[in-house]
């Protein structure tokens, strides 16, 4: 099975717990590939079916400005069929109440326009590189249950 794992990272926070999900994903035998959201054209989301979305929260729980061009384009899409999991990165000593706020707006118009949720949210706090082995780990392998079924 074929994961596209599409993300926003700025300082390489994101774009290292992107890729330590799909080295994991490749161990369980997926295809994993990784676009950066910027460089991503909407018919990587149009041609695909199984998504992970992974971006840090900006501001005052705003989106990623690297999401922001796929983000609209992803507000024209059909997404039924389409299953996708979210992978978020924030600070709460910012602001608590928007604490990965920028995933959930991706979450949210994805639900949205009619895509499934697999699993729940990953929401990193601060620095991720402690918590590849054990948060992160765990979720992936809870992600990679329920993609297989």
């Amino acid at each position: 099975m074929d994961i596209n794992l599409i993300y926003a990272s700025t300082s390489g926070n994101v774009e290292i717990v992107m890729e330590s999900i799909a080295k994991v994903l490749s161990t369980k035998g997926f295809r994993t590939f990784l676009f950066r959201a910027e460089r991503t054209p909407i018919e990587a989301v149009k041609n695909n079916d199984n998504f992970i979305f992974g971006t840090s929260t900006w501001q005052h729980g705003q989106l990623n400005p690297f999401f922001l061009k796929l983000y609209e384009q992803l507000n024209l899409l059909d997404c039924h069929h389409k299953k996708a999991a979210f992978a978020g990165l924030g600070d709460r000593r910012y602001e608590p109440v928007l604490f990965c706020e920028g995933i959930e707006k991706i979450r949210k118009l994805w639900l949205k326009k009619g895509g499934k949720e697999i699993g729940s949210v990953l929401r990193i706090e601060g620095e991720p590189y402690n918590q590849l082995d054990s948060i992160v780990l765990d979720w992936v392998n809870k992600i990679a249950e329920k993609m297989k079924g």
